[in-house]
């Protein structure tokens, strides 16, 4: 049984292995050969990627050829690069540190100064304190005697009752009067003072009795010397320590040696006026909020400059029947109720001159730049009437603001009143500045008054000026947040004071207010404490007038008026765009044109954002380079044509040609018109720029190329036709031959432009 099972499974294997021979003869040779073709196939893409390699190789190694070369030409320019910055860096450095040597210098000078006056005050202090003892004694008595003497003889020769106390005693029938001496006077005394007092009263047409006289009589030791008599509100001060006063009051800082002190402070009390100080005082009755009432000082005047005790002034502003309303010019936190006040005679006033220049003042004058003192010898009323019709004429002197919108677009003239208008951050005062920058060495004073900003955005205009050398001829007037609404309310009117003293000189002045809303809000912010009752948008009524007195003082002067120019830049600031408000509707009506800078174009980065259809100048081409308006005649009307189109195409994708064409040509004017700040162009550069584009030069151009082309095609017309300069800035317009000449030159520049 066993022998069996071993044949059978011999058998079978057997079979199995003959089954496996047969199968595999026919599968194997199939399975290689398929095997051995793809070997074959990948040897031959291998040798392929061989050959590949080897070019890619070669490639490699031309390429970093080439990159070497390129970067020893990068790290070459890098290298002049910075040479030359180095060099700017080194001549910036020595600019700065002369600019700190000469800001030290005027430091210590204002220290040296100051200290000077502190020890004049101090001897002063001195020499009146043993004057006073000296003369307090019984050897002075007759000089003593003799003052009181001279009073009371002046009295009975020119004794003054102003109308204002003559009104006063007609109202209430008693005219007061104080009697006050170091020693008591005598019943004749006494009683010729009362008689000069009836007599004026009665040759004024007055009947007066002795009894009307409200009189007061005392002895004040403390005087001295001599009398003190008060008539109403006048004061008479005859006393010995009334003059000591004037004279300590009189020593200002004494350049003098040390040596030389005592012989100085000699001369300035022999100078001391020995006529009695006449003078009306007046009282504070209230102190508010920057606003003082005082009774007394009946014949003030409106906008009067008050003086009080300490160096503290103050403007008239509110006339009522019984008190005078004062807005205070300074720091009043020492101001209290019941302090003397006097008048000064005089509508208050700034210090004028060419000593103004390059310096920063507040709105009453006072240097505030750290420069030192400013030593002026005249000064003007900050109020001053405008010139007459007569005195006027007309607008026909450029006033290049290098900028080209502006230039090309809304003309301003010397004498012109132009009003720059937009909302909050839309380049209003990057147009100012960039205008003051381009008047160097044009002959022009420039006057910049900010009103009611950051000091911190001052001074960053101040230091963009002094940068591009506008100092040297410009004076910063500056009201800032911090300062009180009186200041800011007269800072625009001590600008135009110091631009007339140059403009009656013959000289030509530009003068910005940056800006007059904030004017508005702070006079506002007055005339609501003051108690006027408001009206539109709680303004008063008068404030109109106070902007059309201010720019009505702008004007170009005739030859016998002096001859001179004054342009004046206000700036409004409007809400949401909304200039139908009121004050910039106020400020529109009295001004020749207005810029108006719109916060859609701004934000689209067209900059100086200028809307052409809303923008205008009232002088209009009368104030234009001859050869600027021939150029830019159909600049305005081709812009508000691409806007209105620009706007349709929104709508609709499918435009005819000439719409395409007008588009087209409208985004390269624009493009064109956008300037950088800190960078106003001269006017024949203006007019080549405008003249190619208006004229189809830059159509084929790419749009983010066209700056890069007028870069270049000014100075390849300057150099290649330098005379075409000195003809458009004489202002006449270009001839056939010069536009010939022009228009081949750009259409030279243009076929090589890119190539």
């Amino acid at each position: 049984m066993s022998g069996y099972t071993i044949i059978h499974g011999l058998f079978n294997f057997a079979v199995l292995a003959a089954a496996l021979f047969f199968i595999g003869r026919k599968l194997i040779p199939k399975i290689f050969g398929g095997r051995r073709e793809q070997i074959v196939e990948d040897l031959k893409a291998a040798d392929e990627a061989e050959v590949k390699a080897k070019e890619l190789l070669a490639g490699v190694e031309d390429a970093r050829r080439k990159g070497e070369e390129e970067c020893s030409g990068i790290l070459d320019a890098a290298r002049e690069t910075v040479a030359e910055e180095e060099k700017k860096a080194e001549a910036a450095g020595r600019k700065i540190a002369d600019g700190l040597q000469e800001d030290n210098r005027k430091a210590l000078q204002h220290h040296t100064r100051t200290l000077r006056n502190e020890l004049t005050q101090e001897a002063m202090d001195e020499i009146t304190a043993q004057s006073a003892a000296l003369m307090a004694g019984d050897r002075y008595r007759a000089a003593r005697a003799r003052m009181t003497e001279r009073l009371i003889w002046r009295a009975e020769e020119g004794l003054t009752i102003t109308r204002g106390e003559l009104l006063t005693f007609r109202e209430k029938g008693k005219l007061s009067m104080e009697f006050r001496s170091a020693e008591a006077l005598t019943e004749e005394q006494t009683g010729r003072l009362k008689t000069a007092v009836l007599d004026k009263l009665r040759k004024m047409g007055e009947e007066v009795t002795e009894e009307q006289l409200d009189l007061a009589v005392c002895v004040d030791e403390s005087l001295i010397g001599g009398v003190y008599l008060r008539l109403g509100d006048t004061v008479y001060d005859s006393t010995l320590k009334g003059m000591l006063k004037r004279a300590k009051n009189s020593v200002s800082v004494l350049e003098h040696d040390d040596e030389e002190m005592i012989d100085a402070l000699k001369e300035e009390l022999a100078a001391v006026d020995r006529e009695p100080a006449i003078y009306q005082k007046g009282t504070v009755i209230s102190v508010s909020d920057g606003i003082c009432r005082i009774s007394g000082v009946s014949d003030a005047m409106a906008g009067e400059l008050i003086e009080f005790r300490s160096d503290l002034r103050g403007m008239v502003m509110d006339l009522e029947k019984d008190n005078v309303g004062v807005v205070l010019l300074g720091d009043y936190s020492s101001l209290q109720e019941g302090d003397e006040v006097r008048r000064s005679g005089r509508i208050i006033e700034v210090p004028v001159g060419e000593e103004m220049i390059g310096r920063v003042v507040d709105s009453l004058g006072n240097p505030i730049d750290g420069g030192g003192e400013i030593h002026t010898t005249e000064s003007r009323p900050i109020e001053n009437l405008a010139p007459g019709v007569i005195s006027r004429r007309p607008v026909s002197v450029p006033m290049q603001t290098g900028i080209k919108a502006i230039d090309a677009l809304v003309p301003i003239g010397r004498g012109q009143r132009e009003l720059i208008i937009g909302d909050r951050q839309t380049g209003k005062t990057a147009i100012a500045i960039d205008t003051i920058i381009n008047q160097k060495g044009k002959n022009m004073i420039c006057i910049y008054v900010a009103i009611g900003q950051k000091e911190s955005t001052v001074a960053g205009c101040v230091q963009k000026l002094r940068e591009h050398g506008a100092m040297d001829y410009t004076i910063v007037v500056c009201a800032s947040a911090s300062e009180s609404a009186p200041m800011v309310y007269i800072a625009p009117y001590s600008g135009a004071a110091m631009g007339e003293y140059f403009m009656y000189k013959g000289r030509d002045v530009l003068i910005i207010y940056d800006d007059l809303s904030k004017q508005a809000v702070a006079y506002r912010e007055i005339s609501l404490l003051l108690h006027r009752p408001p009206g539109r948008e709680a303004y008063p009524g008068d404030v109109f007038y106070l902007h059309s007195r201010l720019l009505e003082r702008a004007a170009r002067l005739s030859e016998e008026a002096g001859g001179g120019s004054m342009t004046a830049l206000p700036i409004i600031e409007t809400q949401a765009g909304d200039i139908s408000a009121y004050i910039p509707t106020n400020v529109i009506s009295i001004t020749d044109g207005q810029i108006f800078l719109e916060t859609d174009l701004f934000n689209s980065g067209v900059r100086p954002a200028v809307n052409v259809g809303l923008s205008v100048s009232r002088v209009g081409g009368s104030a234009q380079l001859g050869a600027m308006k021939q150029v830019a005649g159909r600049l305005r009307m081709d812009l508000a044509q691409y806007r209105e189109l620009a706007a349709f195409s929104q709508f609709g994708s499918d435009l005819d040609k000439a719409t395409r064409q007008t588009l087209h040509r409208g985004d390269r004017m624009t493009e064109l018109l956008k300037q950088g700040q800190y960078a106003p162009m001269d006017a024949s550069d203006q007019v080549i720029s405008i003249y190619a584009v208006s004229e189809g030069f830059a159509d084929g151009i790419e749009l983010q190329d066209v700056a890069r082309y007028e870069q270049g095609l000014i100075p390849y017309v300057n150099r290649r036709y330098p005379e075409l300069r000195t003809h458009i800035m004489s202002g006449k317009k270009l001839g056939d031959e010069q536009l010939k000449k022009l228009r081949q030159l750009i259409s030279d520049y243009t076929a090589g432009f890119g190539a």
